[in-house]
């Protein structure tokens, strides 16, 4: 069990930096539901 065992995550990427996807899948066997996960773009 790790520190996000139970938790809840919004993930909110960036498009030029790391997008949602990819957070998503480095914490997909963390032990934590992913409620949201976007990229956006912020200029």
């Amino acid at each position: 069990m790790g520190k996000l065992s139970g938790k809840k995550l919004l993930l909110l990427g960036e498009r030029d930096g790391v997008p949602g996807p990819a957070m998503e899948a480095c914490l997909k066997d963390s032990g934590a539901e992913i409620v949201f996960s976007a990229t956006e773009c912020f200029v």
